[in-house]
């Protein structure tokens, strides 16, 4: 079970001009307090789902710890994996310092991999944000929808779901 900050709720951010956009308000003192100030930006490896993951400084540090303890030196598939795991969770995670006014600056290249323009979303996921495209994240919301209606049509692990208090 999660016991550090929990992350949660979807806002609507906007992007300025050099990148950056803003932390919720309600998630800032947490992150000065417990986490220096700041997160770091990384690639999703989900790349059906394309967004950033967006980490708490301290929670990136138990990520990147759990990375780095991998075996990654054989030639296994299992090896060859784990370092794939390792280039593009590690090799493209930006540490960002929260400015002012509360805003991380995201590099060009994340940017652009990631179609983030001026709107954007920023989902909570109990020890991470979720950093999407306005276009990205509406497409998302509905194939969501439909995965979840067709799972619950489908009686998708119905003995799962009856154990969840909603």
């Amino acid at each position: 079970m999660f016991s550090g900050l929990l992350l949660c709720g979807t806002t609507e951010v906007t992007l300025d001009d050099k990148g950056r956009f803003a932390i919720p308000a309600r998630f800032r003192k947490d992150l000065k307090e417990n986490h220096d100030n700041q997160c770091v930006v990384t690639r999703n490896i989900n790349f059906e789902e394309p967004c950033l993951w967006v980490y708490p400084l301290r929670e990136w540090e138990k990520v990147q710890a759990q990375l780095a303890a991998l075996p990654n030196f054989g030639d296994s598939k299992k090896d060859r994996i784990y370092r794939i795991l390792q280039r593009v969770l590690i090799g493209s995670a930006q540490l960002g310092t929260l400015d002012a006014q509360g805003r991380v600056l995201l590099t060009q290249e994340l940017r652009q991999a990631y179609r983030l323009n001026k709107k954007a979303y920023l989902v909570g996921c109990s020890n991470k944000f979720e950093l999407w495209s306005e276009e990205a994240y509406l497409e998302q919301q509905k194939r969501d929808e439909e995965a979840l209606q067709e799972g619950l049509a489908a009686s998708f692990d119905a003995q799962a779901l009856q154990n969840l208090r909603l």
